[in-house]
């Protein structure tokens, strides 16, 4: 259920408005209107405040559109398509790195972690207040909701920290307070490694005010708890090469993120759930594997696509908490759908899962979260059930078949009369917690041994029989269902398969691949076909190139050099640039920010 659906559109605590008549010198003011001034005084209003912070999540250039290509169209499970090189060029622009400082989606993004920051701001800056005592803080159900929604607003304002930096590095302004006009919007950018030690403050401080690890079935279903901070507080610690101005390669804060990721395990208030599929569409949201989700919610009463689109300006509050992510990333726009289709799985990442002899891919992940050949079947206009020959099929998709794939997480099977979205993009996941852990423990204490059990963990999950959960007819009757076909990390490293090969048409190598034959090796590819599409490819990427420890730290980078060649392969369109860590690791300062604030100045990739 969604119950932090049914009032988090409610931002009126961050949106007050004033009201002054048109005629000349006579102003007239109702007393008993809502202001500033009076505003904040109430539990429930100190309430709509936090709620105002998590609605920015659910805006154009968070989730509901921008975000997941910022987070997944730079990476090589992805390329672009020729929709979007025609319609959509922006998001194409981010898979060739070729993006500019006036890049609309790069700006509304920029824009909105800024108002996600103030709005965490106001939310905090009430609550310290607490105007006219909304809180007995000397009452325990009083206090434990107060630091409850505290560490609420002091986790969103970590998530904005943490993005921000991740995307333009963190010579960029930072405030710990609501913004106070004029000179303000002038802010210098912060000294180098400033930004990082807030972000790790605020999961920190997060963590010791959310006492409660889940809200599974409860009234308060999706917000943010102990675990959101504390697995966001992890990532930040191993990222810290890519997070930390004044960090190296090598700096990353293993030991402390082991410690961090073990109070989750240990806290047993997470599991993986027995169907994979689980973790990607509307049904067994907020369930018992997610630590934080962004909340959508399909309106199909509006006509609006999404909640905060440019030009909406405020009527996201009536137009309803949609994502169009599953238009604009899932199913192709043939003659059975409905939908734009502006990226796609790369075939790196096809070729990525594990194989039989004859060559027929035996994890079960890729057929339940892509439209690949020999995958579930789609519900198309035709109203029938259609495989995937026949969904990608007419025009150019019949000459492209076999390389053009969809991406089914975050999809419903079948066209929609609105394609607007209610299903919540799951931000971490368990398994996530799990494979990092695993990681911590090969660069903490090179304990393979314990690396490998959990590996394997996710690896058993995968291998389930799930044919009582996917019962539709997009699924039933499928051989990857019955499960029970993966190799286990011992077996693998005795098989030592090559997988993500890719060799071109004309026989050139284009992805080299990565032989299996490693406790390390295992892991990288486990984090792909676990989590692909979920925005944690590039990071991760990014993240093990910083790693000197790594064998193959000089390796890890070669598919997006190579990813122009890999483009051309797939859907023969070309300009994707040569990727070069040190220009596109970011993408650039905005020019509105750059020709507004003075103080500021460009990063790497301007």
């Amino acid at each position: 259920m969604k119950h932090i659906k049914t009032y988090m559109g409610v931002c009126f605590g961050s949106l007050l408005m004033t009201l002054s008549s048109c005629e000349p010198n006579m102003d007239y003011n109702n007393p008993l209107a809502e202001n500033e001034a009076t505003y904040y005084n109430t539990k429930e209003h100190l309430i709509y405040a936090v709620n105002g912070a998590y609605n920015i999540l659910q805006r154009a250039g968070g989730w509901a559109r921008w975000m997941p290509f910022m987070l997944n169209a730079r990476s090589d499970e992805y390329v672009f398509t020729s929709g979007a090189a025609a319609g959509e060029p922006e998001t194409a622009r981010l898979s060739q790195y070729n993006v500019n400082a006036d890049l609309g989606s790069v700006s509304t993004c920029y824009q909105d972690l800024y108002v996600l920051q103030y709005a965490a701001n106001l939310a905090l800056e009430k609550l310290e207040a607490n105007q006219d005592g909304a809180f007995d803080l000397n009452n325990a159900d009083d206090k434990k909701l107060y630091d409850r929604l505290k560490g609420e607003a002091i986790f969103l304002r970590g998530l904005s920290r943490f993005y921000l930096v991740y995307f333009w590095g963190d010579e960029i302004p930072d405030r710990d307070y609501v913004t106070t006009g004029e000179g303000d919007y002038m802010l210098p950018p912060s000294e180098p490694g400033v930004i990082y030690q807030r972000m790790v403050k605020d999961f920190q401080d997060a963590a010791n005010l959310l006492s409660d690890w889940s809200y599974e079935g409860t009234e308060n279903e999706g917000r943010a708890t102990k675990g959101s901070a504390l697995a966001f507080l992890a990532k930040t610690y191993m990222a810290r090469p890519i997070l930390d101005g004044t960090a190296k390669a090598g700096d990353a804060e293993w030991a402390l993120a082991k410690d961090v990721l073990w109070q989750i395990i240990d806290s047993h208030q997470y599991s993986l759930m027995d169907n994979y599929r689980d973790n990607a569409t509307e049904d067994n949201e907020n369930n018992a594997e997610s630590l934080f989700e962004v909340q959508f919610s399909q309106s199909v009463e509006t006509d609006g696509f999404n909640p905060a689109a440019n030009g909406d300006l405020n009527d996201w509050v009536v137009t309803g908490q949609n994502t169009i992510r599953e238009l604009e990333m899932s199913a192709p726009n043939s003659t059975e759908s409905a939908r734009w289709w502006n990226g796609q799985p790369s075939l790196a990442l096809y070729n990525e899962f594990e194989r039989d002899a004859s060559g027929k891919i035996i994890d079960p992940r890729a057929y339940l979260g892509m439209y690949i050949p020999g995958g579930c079947n789609f519900l198309g206009k035709s109203g029938n059930w259609i495989p995937y020959e026949v969904l990608f099929s007419g025009d150019t998709f019949d000459e492209w078949r076999g390389k053009w794939f969809g991406c089914r997480k975050y999809s419903l099977d079948q066209v929609r009369s609105k394609e607007q979205s209610g299903i919540n993009d799951r931000l971490i996941r368990y398994s996530d917690i799990l494979l990092m852990y695993a990681e911590c423990c090969l660069e903490a204490d090179n304990d393979e041994a314990t690396a490998k059990k959990y590996i394997q963990m996710v690896r058993d999950r995968a291998n389930k029989n799930t044919e009582a959960f996917n019962t539709t007819e997009a699924d039933l009757g499928n051989d990857y269902l019955k499960g029970n076909t993966l190799p286990t990390v011992d077996e693998l490293l005795q098989q030592k398969p090559v997988v993500g090969r890719v060799v071109g048409s004309n026989g050139d190598v284009i992805c080299e691949g990565m032989e299996l034959n490693s406790v390390r090796r295992i892991l990288k590819h486990e984090y792909s076909v676990e989590l692909y599409w979920e925005g944690w490819r590039f990071f991760n990427l990014m993240r093990w190139y910083n790693n000197p420890n790594d064998p193959d730290q000089s390796i890890v980078l070669n598919n997006l050099k190579n990813k122009n060649a890999l483009q051309v392969e797939q859907t023969n369109l070309t300009g994707t640039q040569v990727f070069d860590y040190s220009r596109h690791l970011r993408v650039p300062i905005p020019s509105t920010e750059l020709s507004t604030n003075t103080n500021m100045h460009g990063n790497s990739a301007n």
